[in-house]
């Protein structure tokens, strides 16, 4: 197993950023990948390895995987595929072309790099990031639903890969990465509530390389919180 290895889907910006820059701190060699041109990737992109790939196009997991296994000659220990989207508007609202975009990044090419990164994950951990939106969120219907489907993937697979790919399925809370607003969610009181996505990217990487814990993960406020004050206490007991 080439060690210490992760393959990680939308690190460009956000979440993904602070989690390829938490890898990094712990030691893994990041395979990032992200819709954005490398040359436009922020000043705060960890040195590490960038394919620019958009999850909307067709062969998109093809080309993942291929790049994945030029990268690593054995097996991979860690993939997490974090990439999303949604839009924050009415179903009546929706396109078609748009909702099928939504449904291909968060759901489709999700299922399909599953798949494809079988052989490679074999003895590693498959990490799918979805979101509290899976139980239902009004003006979110679409993206909702793609994490619903997620949801219920991730558990699915679980069971059928245990005891060759460990296989978690982690929702995090509502995360200050600007997605809300991207996504055309007005800004309201809630907005001072939205976690860090350090505190967040940290407290989603313990539970997935914790030998033990539920398939299915709801990452709330409060957990985040737990875990980072146990953090602190670890190092002051040092």
């Amino acid at each position: 197993m080439s060690e210490k290895t992760c393959l990680l889907t939308g690190a460009s910006h956000g979440l993904g950023l602070a989690l390829a820059q938490e890898l990094v701190v712990r030691g893994y060699r990041v395979l990032g990948t992200g819709r954005r041109p490398l040359q436009d990737l922020p000043n705060d992109y960890p040195d590490c390895a960038y394919l620019q790939v958009d999850l909307n196009q067709p062969g998109a997991a093809l080309q993942i995987t291929e790049w994945t296994t030029q990268q690593v000659a054995g097996t991979l220990p860690l993939a997490i595929l974090n990439a999303g989207a949604g839009r924050y508007r009415p179903l009546h609202a929706e396109t078609a072309a748009e909702m099928t975009e939504v449904l291909q990044i968060n759901f489709d090419t999700n299922l399909q790099l599953a798949q494809a990164l079988y052989p490679k994950l074999q003895g590693g951990t498959l990490g799918l990031i979805g979101s509290v939106a899976h139980r239902g969120a009004a003006g979110m219907p679409v993206y909702a639903a793609s994490k619903g489907a997620l949801d219920g993937f991730g558990r699915a697979l679980a069971e059928e890969w245990r005891g060759q790919v460990r296989v978690r399925v982690l929702h995090p809370g509502p995360v200050a990465t600007g997605m809300s607003e991207r996504a055309g969610r007005p800004r309201d009181m809630m907005d001072s509530l939205f976690l860090s996505p350090r505190a967040v990217a940290m407290t989603l990487l313990d539970r997935l390389n914790a030998p033990r814990g539920a398939d299915r993960q709801v990452v709330s406020f409060a957990q985040v919180g737990r875990n980072m004050l146990w953090r602190k206490l670890a190092r002051s007991a040092r």
